[in-house]
């Protein structure tokens, strides 16, 4: 088996019609897949993902289309499932439902909920649904006809939520960064909760978020991603302390819109993020010439993760200089290493 590789469009300044000409682009490069984000934390800015996707189905055939990701805040549960049954028909099976647990969007939306308990129950009743047709969810017994094989792929970076996916997901989107402890403890982790659940733990397809910005010039690619990695300083400490990084404190005033991760003013975030150090980038995201890309996504591969979806540093645009990079630069030394295999097989 060898990894292979995604990455996320922003439904963002482009109307559907004309990412949907983008995806072709993505699909000709040699990417795998590609994902629309589901969120309010940029409400009017961002369009809906399902209508991109579906659109971006309509113009491709072999891309698979991923949401990464939804949650229970965003999208009752018989909204997911009429939106999830109708994309993948239009897709002819190529859609992968990401769900995570919607924690921003629930700050965003001023809702108070418990996310794990909340996403344990969305996700459980969403295979059922997607499998079996009927399931009773919050005392409403709902259907879905007919039954379809809509795999579920679960984001998660904390412990429990990693243990989580282990337990019940069809896949998980491991968001830890591209460092050799940190991915070594979320396999842990996540062998864990499959063998607690008793379940095949290569059942799971294991793939992952990775923030990354193709750059040529070193230094300017530190300074453009280094907002990305300032979630790990604000809300995800155990990744640094797992990869023994330098967790510094972030100003008291982050006055940014949205937030810093999906900063609008690039500029403004990276003079705000300057207290993220040079080596967090370096060890937690993509960055460097295209050896040091192979390089990290060899030793992914070594760990059992089967797919990367790339995240670049800009949030409204489309990421062109990470779509080009890849097609000149990455996906040709990778394919030719192996064969690829695709984002449906189960070993």
């Amino acid at each position: 088996m060898t990894l292979t590789l995604g990455i996320r469009i922003p439904p963002a300044q482009k109307n559907p019609l004309e990412m949907a000409d983008l995806a072709r682009e993505v699909e000709c490069a040699g990417f795998e897949t590609a994902w629309v984000t589901d969120t309010p934390l940029i409400g009017g800015r961002w369009g809906d993902p399902f209508v991109y996707l579906t659109a971006m189905a309509m113009r491709t055939e072999k891309l698979k289309l991923g949401v990464a990701v939804t949650t229970p805040i965003m999208r009752h549960l018989r909204a997911s499932g009429a939106a999830c049954g109708s994309l993948y028909d239009i897709a002819g099976g190529r859609f992968i439902l990401g769900i995570g647990a919607g924690r921003s969007a629930a700050g965003k939306l001023g809702l108070k909920y418990k996310p794990l308990e909340t996403l344990r129950e969305y996700a459980t009743a969403l295979r059922a649904l997607f499998r079996e047709g009927e399931v009773e969810y919050q005392g409403k017994r709902i259907e879905f006809h007919p039954t379809r094989p809509i795999p579920i792929y679960m984001a998660a970076q904390g412990p429990k939520s990693i243990e989580l996916a282990g337990e019940i997901a069809d896949g998980v989107i491991l968001q830890v960064g591209t460092n050799r402890k940190t991915i070594a403890w979320a396999i842990e982790r996540l062998r864990k909760g499959a063998e607690k659940a008793g379940r095949d733990f290569g059942e799971i397809f294991v793939m992952m978020s990775v923030h990354c910005c193709a750059l040529e010039d070193h230094d300017k690619a530190i300074s453009r991603a280094r907002h990305l990695m300032a979630a790990f300083h604000l809300l995800s400490r155990h990744i640094l302390d797992i990869a023994g990084l330098p967790r510094n404190t972030p100003p008291k005033d982050l006055d940014i819109y949205p937030d810093l991760s999906h900063a609008f003013d690039l500029d403004k975030a990276a003079r705000i993020s300057s207290f993220v150090p040079d080596e967090v980038v370096e060890s937690l995201c993509l960055i460097g010439p295209p050896e040091r890309w192979v390089e990290k996504l060899q030793m992914l591969e070594e760990f059992g993760v089967r797919h990367v979806l790339l995240r670049g540093p800009d949030s409204y645009n489309p990421p062109m200089d990470e779509i080009a990079f890849c097609r000149d630069e990455i996906i040709p030394r990778w394919d030719a290493r192996n064969p690829k295999i695709s984002l449906s097989e189960n070993d």
